[in-house]
């Protein structure tokens, strides 16, 4: 009986253990301060892996084959695209180093984000032009730009300020 006690105290401790683990990883899916932040302090170090990446995606279709894949099939695609590429060991620190689960979480950040200012410009630009030019953005608009949550369009408006510093001093090579 004594021993069964001690096995619970165990498995509750180890329980324990994992939730403390999770809640300290940081939350990289959703657009908010500390995850863009961390996107923007990651941009140069990541930039040859996601080109090493990027340059496997020749075609569109090709493109459109990868973002249709789950994160995990993401994922490992791009281990083996950094695999063959001799930059695995360097994808891993970089993506330790900057608080990254994986380059693959770096790059969906990097899209949603992308996508964010794309939507928070379009739908801006939409309440300045004509009812039918609106339509023609619209219908010329990239779906996954469309879809944009109006929370992540939220964040985009409120961080304005921030994100175009970052982007003109990235620009400048700062």
């Amino acid at each position: 009986m004594n021993a069964f006690f001690v096995l619970c105290k165990l498995f509750f401790l180890s329980l324990l253990a994992v939730s403390a683990n999770a809640q300290l990883l940081p939350d990289n899916i959703n657009l908010n301060v500390q995850s863009v932040n961390r996107w923007m302090q990651s941009n140069r170090d990541m930039a040859p892996l996601v080109q090493a990446v990027d340059a496997y995606h020749l075609t569109p279709e090709s493109f459109k084959t990868f973002e249709a894949l789950s994160p995990l099939q993401q994922d490992e695609q791009i281990e083996r695209i950094l695999r063959d590429a001799n930059l695995m060991e360097r994808a891993t620190k970089v993506a330790r180093q900057h608080g990254w689960k994986s380059i693959g979480e770096y790059m969906r950040l990097s899209t949603k984000l992308g996508n964010a200012i794309a939507a928070y410009f379009l739908f801006g630009d939409l309440g300045k032009v004509t009812e039918e030019q609106a339509k023609q953005l619209k219908e010329k608009a990239d779906p996954a730009v469309l879809a944009v949550p109006q929370t992540d369009i939220d964040f985009i408006r409120r961080n304005e300020k921030t994100l175009q510093q970052y982007i003109q001093a990235y620009s400048a090579g700062r």
